[in-house]
C-alpha cells in the first residue's frame, strides 16, 4: 500500500476479515478511535454469530424444551401487553434517533466522500446487511456497519438537496415518521415494512417527497 490508509480503506479490510488485518491497516486502527471502535463492534458481532452457530444440538434441544414449557405463560403476558397498548413492540424513536446520530458522528469522514461507488460494491453491501435498495441517487459511501448487534447498510447519497446519509435498519421498527435535530444534523426516522429507514442531512430539513421516494425503494 503506497499511501497511508484512510478510514474508508481500513473499514473495508475490517469488514472483510477483522481478525487478520495488514500491518499498515492495524497501525491505522490502533491510532484511530473511530476505526478501533468499528473493529471491536465487528469482532463482537462475529463472535455472537459464531457462538450461535456453535450451539451443540443436545443443548439446543434442552433449551427448546424449556422454552416450550414457558410458552403458554409468555404468550399470555405478551397478549396482555399488546392489548394494553402495543407500543412496547416498537423501539422508542427518540432513543433510536440518538443511536443513529452517534453512529454517523463516529463515521464523520463519510460526509467527505464524492466518488460514486461501483454497483457491484453497493450490491455486496446490501447483501451483507440483509436489505435491498434501488437508490435513485448516486451512492458515494457505503458499509454494512455493526449497529445494535446487527449489520445495517450505512450509505451516503448525493441528492438534488445535497449530501444525505441513509441507514437501512431492518431489525428496528418505528411506529411513525419522527423528525429530529442534533449536533447540526437534521434527520427523520421512517417506518419501512418490518424495519425502518433513517435519513440525515447537514443541509436543512428533508422534504417529504424525497424521503418517501427513498423509502419506497427499500425492501427487506
Amino acid at each position: 500500500m503506497s499511501a497511508a490508509p484512510d478510514c474508508r480503506q481500513a473499514r473495508l479490510y475490517i469488514g472483510a476479515d477483522p481478525h487478520h488485518l495488514p500491518a499498515e491497516i492495524a497501525a491505522h486502527v490502533e491510532g484511530c478511535a473511530a476505526c478501533r471502535r468499528f473493529r471491536d463492534e465487528t469482532l463482537s458481532l462475529d463472535g455472537r454469530v459464531f457462538a450461535a452457530l456453535d450451539l451443540p444440538l443436545a443443548q439446543f434441544r434442552r433449551a427448546a424444551v424449556v422454552r416450550t414449557r414457558r410458552f403458554a405463560l409468555a404468550a399470555s403476558v405478551v397478549l396482555a401487553l399488546f392489548l394494553a397498548g402495543g407500543f412496547w413492540l416498537f423501539r422508542p424513536a427518540t432513543a433510536l434517533a440518538g443511536e443513529v446520530v452517534t453512529h454517523v458522528e463516529e463515521e464523520a469522514d463519510s460526509w467527505n466522500s464524492h466518488e460514486n461507488l461501483p454497483a457491484p460494491q453497493v450490491a455486496e453491501i446490501m447483501r451483507t446487511a440483509g436489505a435491498q435498495f434501488d437508490s435513485p441517487y448516486p451512492v458515494v459511501y457505503g458499509y454494512p456497519c455493526p449497529f445494535k448487534g446487527h449489520r445495517v447498510a450505512h450509505l451516503v447519497v448525493q441528492t438534488p438537496r445535497g449530501t444525505m446519509t441513509v441507514m437501512l435498519i431492518p431489525h428496528e421498527r418505528v411506529r411513525r415518521r419522527t423528525e429530529f435535530t442534533r449536533d447540526g444534523l437534521s434527520g427523520v426516522l421512517l417506518p419501512a415494512g418490518r424495519g425502518s429507514v433513517a435519513l440525515l442531512t447537514r443541509d436543512g430539513e428533508i422534504p417529504d417527497a424525497l424521503a418517501d421516494e427513498i423509502v419506497s425503494r427499500v425492501h427487506w
